[in-house]
């Protein structure tokens, strides 16, 4: 077996522990070093191995920044990169991994969250928007995950959070429930209105929260929703 291939079995094997153990496993690992591992993970066949790469791919982007915020830039740009069309990747888990670095690396997000949002953004002339339904559904995720540590930074996206409750893909309005639950901007009668409706949207999808995945529904989503706009109107 490679030096390769047992680097990755080890990450693998870590990140399938407790979260606090699998994550302090991988901090002895140089976190360059874990990066390129953990891009590999992004494809596995076990979706819970894929989305807890992504935690720890956060982990290891925010030890990078402590130590040197330009390097941590270079990986961004990297992965900027990795989900532009013309690079030829699929990019599948990317999104993901761009909102979990700017969740925990505050520099980062001040600097590129509206570059995150942009992948949602249906604009006239925009190349970013990211138009392939599967893979928005991770930059959807990352705005969400953003709204859990910068709600500040993800309302920029809010227009288009807000649209996103009539979205075709049920992930999609389910994710754009939990960002405004977490943003919680100014209850107009047209948000909670729209709210409402979903609250008889039973359609399920399953929903990462930072360690474990579970299935939930746009109902469930919509109810946490309203219930957090109403405290805080």
């Amino acid at each position: 077996m490679s030096s390769r291939r047992e680097l990755i079995a080890r990450v693998r094997q870590a990140i399938l522990g407790g979260r606090e153990a699998g994550l302090a496993e991988l901090a002895g690992i140089a976190a360059k070093t874990r990066l390129g591992t953990l891009f590999s993970l992004l494809l596995d066949t076990d979706a819970l191995v894929r989305w807890r790469a992504v935690t720890a791919f956060g982990a290891a982007m925010a030890d990078i920044a402590a130590v040197r915020l330009e390097d941590a830039r270079d990986v961004w740009r990297n992965l900027m990169w990795r989900v532009n069309e013309e690079s030829g990747n699929i990019g599948w888990g990317i999104p993901e991994c761009m909102g979990e670095t700017l969740a925990v690396c505050p520099a980062l997000a001040a600097d590129y969250h509206r570059v995150l949002v942009s992948y949602v953004q249906d604009m006239e002339g925009d190349c970013t928007f990211i138009d392939h339904a599967p893979l928005r559904r991770g930059a959807w995720w990352a705005v969400a995950r953003l709204a859990e540590a910068a709600p500040e930074l993800a309302a920029h996206g809010l227009k288009e959070i807000t649209a996103a409750l009539g979205d075709c893909d049920p992930a999609a309005r389910g994710l754009a429930c939990l960002a405004l639950a977490r943003i919680k901007p100014d209850p107009s009668r047209t948000l909670l209105a729209a709210l409402s409706a979903l609250e008889q949207d039973t359609a399920a999808f399953e929903l990462y929260d930072g360690w474990q995945l579970a299935e939930t529904t746009v109902a469930a989503q919509a109810g946490a929703a309203l219930a957090a706009l109403r405290r805080c109107g």
